[in-house]
């Protein structure tokens, strides 16, 4: 993931967890604000309850490729929230988990839902 599509202020996380709204599965929780440009900005959130630093960075690299990968609608700020659960599963589980939530929200673009849906 691009480094300008990252989001990293503390003042941006607030925004998104005030203002915006929230799919949760059994492995992600997803929340997601508008905002207004023709970018789509991603956050990651792991916490220590999850594992130690191997732990996180290894399912921090999973999700970015699979954002990396994924064709999300352009103009939204997403922040990802890692759950436990995740640790244990493997890429295609976590993959399937945050097409799900990205599904639900509305935030895939239109070529890759009848992709999906088809398979």
């Amino acid at each position: 993931m691009r480094r300008h599509l990252r989001l990293r202020s503390s003042r941006q996380f607030t925004q998104i967890r005030r203002e915006g709204q929230t799919w949760v599965n059994s492995l992600l929780v997803l929340r997601a604000l508008s905002n207004n440009t023709a970018e789509t900005h991603f956050g990651l959130v792991t916490t220590r309850r999850i594992g130690n630093a191997v732990v996180r960075n290894k399912v921090r690299r999973k999700l970015r490729e699979i954002l990396r990968t994924t064709p999300v609608k352009a103009g939204w700020d997403l922040v990802f929230i890692v759950r436990k659960r995740s640790v244990d599963s493997d890429y295609h589980r976590l993959k399937e988990a945050a097409h799900n939530l990205l599904q639900r929200g509305s935030l895939l673009e239109a070529s890759s839902v009848t992709k999906t849906t088809q398979c």
